[in-house]
């Protein structure tokens, strides 16, 4: 145990759909849930179902609190009561035409977790078998609990601290809920946020604040004014909550960086190293903002191709409709050209069979005389 290493940091994904949070707090709050750890236990094989009333769920209270939760229907609900408030209604996604993929739409839930370090647990050896892919055992490996229940449970709050301060966009109040859980390989803490807090520009409303948080935004700039990337930021984040644990007094070591622990390294040699260093991390995230902005003008062009076909397309249709009128308007000039010639024709041999006729008759006259 002396030589474990103690590290701290935490894994977060995202999800646009509201309807997901409850398959989410079906694994995270299975507890409370009849059935459900047996249920789980067949897909994880790091539950240990005899401990899984050791885990604590909780909900939040509605006064930047976290409270006991006896029914994961309390989240959702918590849940609902922050999207009622949302000065923009959320968007769902939609399918590109041309890509087959989703794109835009609204974020609406992030899901942290958190593991105890391992310089707070106590190592139960050879607790879990290993199987191979015909299900025979080929090994075992260790199971990690709590070595102090009460310390666990502190340390989750310090660093829960941490999140809801520089994190989580709405603080304690965009927790919707978390489980901590002292039942598999690991304790750890779940924790369901959504990423909504106050809009500036409507009182008592609240906005998404995503790409501000997560993203790169343009609000979002580090000092030489370049937007900062989603990346840059989450080095930021993992790094403040080292610091923030550490400074609070838990044995948490920093990653070890190799190179400044390398003897034959001179400060003159890692100094220049590490300027080349931020200069690439730099260009990276420059690199990852240009791709954006170059997809965003993609899509942007895409759309006006679009507009461009559909432009062209009417204007051929209205071609096509003058085409046709002016078919039919020279059908009806030539059929009343035509008609009127028909009807001069038969008024002139008209008038021949009667000057014809008048002939005959006085042909006739003379001959009977």
């Amino acid at each position: 145990m002396g030589n474990v290493v103690g590290r701290t940091g935490f894994h977060v994904t995202h999800t646009k759909s509201v309807s997901e949070r409850g398959a989410i707090l079906d694994e995270m709050m299975r507890e409370r849930i009849p059935g459900a750890s047996k249920r789980w236990a067949q897909r994880n094989p790091s539950i240990v179902v005899e401990d899984e009333d050791s885990n604590i769920a909780l909900v939040n209270g509605g006064e930047g609190d976290l409270v006991p939760c006896n029914d994961p229907k309390e989240v959702l609900a918590y849940g609902q009561q922050r999207l009622a408030k949302l000065s923009t209604p959320v968007k769902e996604p939609k399918r590109n035409p041309a890509t087959g993929k989703e794109a835009g739409g609204t974020w609406t839930s992030s899901m942290f977790v958190l593991h105890l370090p391992k310089s707070l647990c106590r190592e139960v050896k050879d607790f879990y078998p290993v199987f191979d892919e015909n299900g025979h055992e080929v090994g075992r490996r260790s199971r990690w609990v709590a070595r102090d229940r009460d310390e666990a449970l502190q340390y989750f709050e310090d660093a829960m601290g941490y999140m809801a301060q520089e994190v989580i966009p709405g603080g304690w109040d965009a927790i919707l809920g978390a489980d901590v859980q002292f039942s598999e390989s690991t304790p750890h803490i779940q924790v369901l946020a959504d990423p909504f807090a106050p809009d500036p520009k409507h009182p008592g409303q609240l906005r998404t604040e995503y790409s501000r948080a997560y993203g790169s935004h343009r609000d979002v700039r580090d000092d030489k004014g370049r937007q900062i990337s989603g990346q840059a930021k989450f080095r930021r984040y993992h790094d403040g909550l080292k610091q923030h644990m550490i400074e609070r007094g838990w044995d948490i070591e920093r990653d070890v960086d190799p190179l400044r622990h390398d003897k034959t390294a001179t400060k003159e040699t890692y100094g220049a190293m590490m300027d080349k260093q931020r200069a690439l991390d730099e260009k990276r995230e420059q690199i990852k903002i240009d791709r954006e902005e170059l997809m965003r003008d993609g899509e942007n062009l895409e759309r006006e191709e679009y507009l461009v076909r559909l432009a062209r397309k009417e204007v051929e249709e209205e071609r096509s409709v003058a085409r046709e009128e002016g078919r039919q308007e020279g059908r009806n000039q030539g059929f009343a050209e035509g008609f009127a010639k028909g009807q001069a024709e038969a008024r002139r041999l008209m008038q021949t069979a009667r000057e014809r006729l008048a002939e005959a008759d006085a042909t006739y006259a003379e001959a009977m005389t």
